[in-house]
Order: C-alpha cells, then structure tokens, then sequence
C-alpha cells in the first residue's frame, strides 16, 4: 500500500515536471519568434536549471 502511494507521489511529480519543461518549452519558442536573443538566454537559463535539478 505504501509503495503504491510512493509510486503515485512520484509519477505525479514526473508529471508535474514534465509540465513544467512542456511550459517553458512553448515560452521559449514564443520568445524566440519576439526577440531571438531573450530565447537564447531563456534557453541557456533553462539548460542550466535541468543541469543543476539533475545533479
């Protein structure tokens, strides 16, 4: 039972972290189309974020 409820909280954090990264995703192809410079640092901004969340 405690293991079912273990897998829940962590399919539903993947879930919500895969959200997140689908988000960001979209905000930086729209910053990218306004002003390519603010998608590059966003992008590099975002890059550096799953680096350090990984590690």
């Amino acid at each position: 039972m405690i293991e079912n409820n273990i897998q829940i909280i962590w399919v539903s954090l993947l879930a919500l972290g895969l959200v997140k990264v689908i988000i960001i995703v979209v905000i930086i192809g729209i910053l990218s189309k306004i002003q390519p410079i603010l998608g590059l640092l966003a992008s590099i901004l975002f890059i550096a974020y799953l680096l350090h969340w990984i590690g």
